[in-house]
């Protein structure tokens, strides 16, 4: 499967032999929080934060995903409906990567 890296269309394959069968996780590279005020995240007062403001935030998902799943509840549970507009793509992963669906039923 295909992903964006720095920008750039790579075709990658998680390669399971070098790691005896085992998935890594890379450490996440986004460590920002978004807070209401946008100022400094918990226990980080150094860090300043992002500010949750209407259409800043646009989450893609795909709904064979476990993990769009968990983003999905956690914005109900958080009641970030208004902030974080949601497509979903299609469920296939193809040779490119996500395909998006007609306008008409991409958003939730």
């Amino acid at each position: 499967m295909g992903l964006l890296q720095d920008g750039k269309w790579v075709d990658l394959w998680y390669s399971t032999k070098e790691n005896g069968g085992k998935f890594i996780r890379e450490d996440a590279r986004f460590r920002n929080w978004i807070l209401t005020d946008g100022q400094t995240q918990p226990g980080t007062p150094d860090t300043q934060g992002f500010k949750a403001e209407a259409n800043r935030y646009h989450l893609y998902v795909s709904l064979a995903c476990p993990w769009a799943h968990r983003t999905l509840i956690f914005r109900e549970l958080k009641s970030l409906q208004n902030l974080i507009n949601v497509t979903v793509v299609e469920p296939h992963t193809l040779h490119n990567g996500w395909e998006f669906p007609a306008p008409a039923k991409a958003k939730m």
